[in-house]
């Protein structure tokens, strides 16, 4: 599965941001972002397609070094996703062009990053595959079509 991530958080804006929909663009908030405490460079947004926060919206982290700007688009594969227990699931994406099909062909730094993110899972949460990815982001269409 194909979408556009908009970028919304990098390593180079230690504070949270958050998106202003009617300017299209992006205002520091008081907190510092979970990526910059927790040192995990990938970039963070939503997937363009689903919405736009503060609205309903998927979010994602994309598996690349590439460095980025707020507001960016990039067009990113679907690999895996974060379950979390209060539904606010973080998908997975690689760029479009990568070789990687599935959460499980993650290099170990990259799953490392990726734990080190969310290092604890309650029951019923965790990271999983692309099936789990593709079966939530349909889920989320058919409610919001």
């Amino acid at each position: 599965m194909i979408f556009t991530a908009k970028i919304e958080q990098t390593m180079d804006y230690p504070k949270r941001m958050k998106y202003i929909a009617q300017t299209d663009s992006f205002i520091e908030q008081n907190c510092y972002s979970l990526s910059y405490v927790r040192s995990v460079s990938q970039p963070y947004g939503w997937i363009k397609e689903s919405g736009t926060p503060p609205g309903e919206h998927l979010d994602v982290i994309i598996m690349t070094d590439k460095k980025y700007r707020l507001g960016d688009e990039e067009r990113v594969k679907i690999i895996g996703v974060f379950c979390r227990n209060d539904g606010d699931n973080k998908l997975v994406g690689v760029l479009e062009n990568s070789d990687v099909e599935d959460f499980s062909e993650l290099s170990e730094k990259e799953k490392a990053d990726l734990h080190r993110l969310y290092p604890r899972e309650d029951a019923g949460e965790g990271w999983f595959d692309r099936t789990i990815a593709e079966k939530i982001i349909k889920e989320f269409f058919a409610f919001h079509a």
